[in-house]
């Protein structure tokens, strides 16, 4: 008996596996298929970032924090350093390629960005974060009917997500009529 509560309470004690990885998420990803409400659409995403960007990883959180906190501040060149050495630290960890990803994008650095897109993909298929950072830099180099499909990715997703049909059906007319 005194085994089994000792097992059980190093259960719930250990701490929550967070990431890509999280338990959490399927059951999100879940909802976000059934619901149409926008509000409820922003708040399960909401949940997702917040699992997204945990680590429960003392070696590599506060470098992470540190990127984020430089990527606040507009000093992208610090960023990329933090980021790194949380990739070199943790390469499984999606949001860090995300991360970086995104401080690319903003430093002009598109093929940088892109590639830590397809790394944060490979780690989670479903970041629509990193899919939403992949269209903006196919909008910019002009490929067009690439950036739809990756809004039809996302629309697997959460299929009624307004904003993104939205999104979607511009860049659609924005075609037909350059057409």
């Amino acid at each position: 008996m005194f085994i089994r509560i000792l097992i059980i309470l190093l259960l719930y004690c250990l701490p929550l596996k967070a990431d890509q990885y999280d338990v959490r998420l399927e059951q999100l990803f879940n909802r976000l298929l059934e619901t149409d409400k926008e509000e409820e659409i922003n708040n399960i995403t909401l949940n997702i970032w917040e699992i997204w960007l945990e680590s429960n990883d003392s070696n590599i959180e506060n470098d992470f924090y540190e990127g984020l906190k430089s990527m606040r501040k507009g000093d992208l060149q610090m960023s990329v350093v933090f980021f790194t050495r949380v990739i070199e630290k943790k390469p499984t960890f999606a949001e860090a390629w995300n991360k970086r990803a995104t401080v690319y994008y903003m430093l002009g650095k598109f093929d940088k960005s892109m590639f830590d897109i397809n790394e944060t993909l490979k780690l989670e298929p479903r970041h629509f974060g990193a899919m939403d950072g992949m269209v903006l830099i196919l909008l910019h180099q002009q490929e067009y009917e690439k950036a739809i499909e990756i809004y039809e990715q996302i629309l697997k997703i959460f299929p009624k997500s307004k904003s993104t049909l939205e999104k979607k059906e511009r860049l659609a007319d924005y075609i037909t009529k350059s057409a």
